[in-house]
């Protein structure tokens, strides 16, 4: 009698679990439509009922680990429907001032966010950010750039906020390394 009990609560404990496998895509239904769940922008509607962390994002990663690296200028170049901003990366000398440029760029991770029109950017391996932050015209695609509190002594955390929803692309590239954003309209 008592496995009987065991086996009855241990199979009721097994099928009140809830059913799928790792494969299944999440879909939340709205109405009659289906949305996917954070998989993709393309198709996508706002729905009231989302969380911010349901919300779409874009996410770019790349670089090396390095450390001792300085953030040295933001070069920008803009239409009125594209920006390329370059980040141009130094090595430090041993005052701590700017010096050569480096072969490869530190760890870094861009996340775009449409809903909010915010790129939202930590890089790694950087002692120093002595950049300037450009500003920007009113008719730009970039409304400001500014600096975030980031507890880590060798990264920085900034921020790009955007007037429109856009395109983002973010890469780095060698031999000198330097980082680079596409930012344009549809």
């Amino acid at each position: 009698m008592k496995n009987i009990v065991f086996l009855s609560i241990v199979l009721f404990a097994f099928t009140a679990c809830e059913t799928g496998y790792k494969g299944d895509t999440n879909k939340v239904e709205d109405g009659d439509s289906m949305l996917e769940s954070k998989s993709s922008l393309d198709n996508y509607e706002f729905n009231p009922h989302y969380t911010e962390e349901d919300l779409p994002v874009v996410k770019f990663e790349g670089g090396h680990i390095n450390d001792g690296l300085d953030l040295g200028m933001i070069r920008v170049s803009q239409t009125p429907e594209t920006i390329r901003m370059v980040l141009d990366s130094y090595y430090r000398d041993d005052n701590g001032e700017k010096a050569d440029k480096v072969n490869r760029v530190g760890v870094y991770t861009f996340v775009y966010y449409p809903e909010k029109r915010l790129i939202s950017a930590t890089i790694n391996g950087y002692r120093a950010f002595s950049a300037d932050l450009p500003d920007f015209p009113n008719d730009s695609l970039i409304e400001k750039m500014y600096m975030d509190k980031y507890l880590d002594d060798s990264g920085y955390r900034f921020h790009i906020k955007l007037r429109e929803d856009v395109r983002v692309k973010v890469f780095d590239l060698e031999n000198p390394g330097r980082i680079v954003i596409d930012i344009g309209l549809f």
